[in-house]
């Protein structure tokens, strides 16, 4: 989804290579076409997520309200957020935020599933151990449902 070519289309760079403000947010969020906007959910790393909780507005209130609502997942501009290890922490050049409509990511088996039984590694103990693998590829469809807010790049 973040590669180079073949992946979610750039829709925003932030003017800063370590932080992002409210309006860059708002750039992203806008900068997806409308009929995507509709399924469309963020993909964050918790240290960016935990920059955008931050953001405060000219009285010094916290522009992110978490959802009062049991259940319910947190919002940013009416939208629900989710949280990825995989998505990159805020540097340089770095694809930080997703924004999009993830069902144009697809998920495909590349090859069937192998099964294997390991009679001898778990036999002093009487019990019998399997190992199962399978090969699976993701791909964007679709790179104009999804759009990444891209940081500063480094100067040079």
């Amino acid at each position: 989804m973040l590669a180079a070519t073949g992946g979610a289309e750039t829709g925003v760079t932030a003017a800063s290579a370590t932080a992002v403000t409210a309006d860059e947010l708002m750039d992203l969020y806008y900068s997806l076409k409308s009929p995507y906007r509709k399924k469309s959910v963020w993909v964050l790393n918790d240290s960016t997520i935990k920059a955008i909780r931050k953001l405060k507005d000219n009285n010094g209130q916290y522009l992110w309200q978490p959802s009062l609502t049991a259940g319910a997942p947190d919002m940013i501009l009416g939208r629900p957020i989710k949280t990825s290890a995989y998505m990159p922490a805020m540097a340089a050049g770095a694809k930080t935020i997703a924004f999009g409509d993830f069902s144009y990511y697809w998920i495909a088996d590349r090859q069937g599933r192998s099964f294997k039984r390991l009679n001898e590694l778990f036999a002093a103990t009487g019990q019998v151990g399997f190992l199962a693998s399978q090969r699976v590829d993701g791909k964007m469809i679709l790179a104009e449902a999804v759009k990444v807010l891209e940081q500063k790049g480094a100067s040079a």
